[in-house]
């Protein structure tokens, strides 16, 4: 557009390429689940991004490309779920942050960002890249064809045409008031109107037209994002910064010593309480009439929701302590040690009453999320207390990195699997198993679950969700939807 006609000539092998993964989507998405389809299509704009790459900026592999370099081994390894396990709660979270960690890594690669990444300026960015010029540039390939008709029709015939499609576009609205009023006039006008359509079009016509609508659609998106990444774009204008925003606010040191101390007195009389409790194995010093998994249960929530308050002052405290007084600062150092420390204690606890409960009551998706959401709180506590001891040590991008690396390690455990391999344990021990909830779980569990088929008390109620998982299986046949977990599973259930 900037470029003018000879500029956005140079781009139809993009559009070509675009309209090409659209058919693509259509050929391994429409009507069927995902399975190894949605790898070949990451590979497939892969290869698309690379294509045109090559031909407009040079890719290397530097220092400074490493992190978006990098990024390649979890967008893959996250597209691969959707063929080794059949968890559709990690499939819906993969199917969006794969494509996000995608427009990062192209938007790092081409160098059309400002900000670091690990900032909130960069995300900012990735949302105007993806919101504004996407959706701006995705219709320059109607901007080029009719560049292109107007190259190969002469003046007086392509300025005839434009009339007869405005006289076309104008007439629609009143022709669709006149209609619905004479509609309302005459019943057996209403009745022949509304045969048109049905002697037009049929079903598979009409699916025809929304399937090439989807193709078209994603085209052009899809080629908007590219454009967005290899074409020209005007620059933009930095807003001026107040002198007021410059100046950064601190928080007084002798009250944050202040607060941190009484805290930690709290906290450090808990901790003391817990080994006494917990992990000294005195059941005895219990309150009355309170079984070990009564009290597990109980401030379960409370202790977690107390350690992301401590995260919270934790990170604030050191981003507003006033550094003024170097004294002062190592005594709120030290304090924030503590604090982390003193938060690291409740986190095992909480862990270890979640723990209970579940040889108690059974384990579950959500108790096993909580197991590992509080390792990854433990996890950033221990980065946050190297962050206290050094300044030039940065936070948010240890944390970008250890998120995305405990996301993907979350998604490999396979954790329905895991869940009905516990269950199993526990019933073998106690003799009691929620039937009804080990059927609920994946693809992913049914081969622990078979064991079961075996034991004459559960394995008759079994038989008939077996049977409706080997039916519902036997209809999903077409490569483009091949899972492995699936795979496992229907040998499973033939045999």
């Amino acid at each position: 557009m900037a470029d003018g006609i000879q500029g956005l000539a140079g781009y139809r092998w993009l559009f070509w390429g675009a309209l090409c993964i659209g058919l693509l989507g259509d050929f391994l998405f429409y009507g069927k689940a995902f399975g190894i389809s949605y790898p070949l299509f990451l590979l497939a704009m892969y290869a698309l991004f690379f294509w045109q790459a090559r031909k407009r900026i040079p890719l290397t592999i530097t220092s400074g490309h490493a992190f978006a370099w990098l990024l390649t081994v979890p967008i893959l390894m996250l597209a691969f779920t959707f063929v080794l396990y059949a968890n559709e709660f990690f499939h819906l979270i993969n199917f969006v942050l794969v494509a996000f960690l995608f427009v990062v890594q192209t938007m790092l690669l081409t160098e059309r960002h400002h900000s670091k990444w690990y900032t909130l300026g960069f995300v900012g960015e990735v949302l105007e890249a993806v919101l504004l010029y996407t959706l701006k540039y995705a219709r320059l390939p109607f901007v080029m064809a009719k560049e292109w008709i107007k190259a190969r029709v002469d003046r007086e015939k392509y300025g005839v045409m434009t009339k007869v499609l405005a006289g076309i576009g104008i007439s629609l609205p009143i022709l669709l008031v006149v209609l619905g009023l004479l509609s309302h006039a005459d019943s057996v006008f209403s009745y022949f109107l509304t045969e048109i359509p049905n002697m037009l079009f049929d079903w598979d016509t009409a699916e025809l037209l929304f399937r090439l609508f989807l193709i078209g659609l994603f085209a052009l998106v899809f080629f908007g994002y590219l454009y967005t990444l290899f074409g020209p774009r005007e620059a933009t204008v930095a807003l001026p910064v107040k002198e007021g925003e410059k100046n950064k606010i601190v928080w007084d040191g002798i009250i944050l010593v202040t607060l941190l101390t009484i805290i930690n007195v709290v906290y450090a009389a808990f901790v003391f309480i817990q080994i006494s409790y917990l992990f000294s194995g005195q059941e005895t010093v219990l309150p009355a009439e309170m079984t070990y998994a009564e009290y597990a249960k109980n401030g379960f929530n409370e202790l977690v929701t107390v350690t992301i308050i401590n995260f919270m002052i934790l990170l604030s405290t050191m981003h507003l302590a006033s550094r003024a007084k170097p004294l002062l600062y190592r005594m709120i150092q030290i304090l924030l040690s503590l604090l982390t420390v003193c938060t690291s204690f409740m986190l095992f606890s909480a862990y270890f009453r979640l723990s209970l409960y579940e040889e108690a009551y059974g384990y579950t998706h959500s108790r096993l999320l909580a197991h590992a959401f509080m390792i990854f709180l433990f996890v950033l506590f221990v980065i946050a207390l190297i962050k206290i001891w050094r300044n030039g040590f940065s936070l948010i991008r240890s944390y970008a990195v250890v998120a995305l690396i405990g996301y993907v390690v979350l998604n490999y455990m396979n954790m329905d699997a895991m869940i009905a391999k516990n269950n199993l344990n526990r019933y073998y021990m106690m003799g009691s198993i929620d039937i009804e909830y080990l059927t609920r779980l994946s693809y992913d569990a049914v081969p622990v679950i078979m064991e079961l088929t075996r034991d004459q008390s559960v394995g008759d109620s079994l038989q008939d969700v077996l049977k409706y998982k080997r039916e519902v299986l036997q209809e999903e046949r077409s490569w483009q939807s091949f899972n492995l977990a699936k795979y496992r599973a229907r040998q499973y259930l033939q045999e």
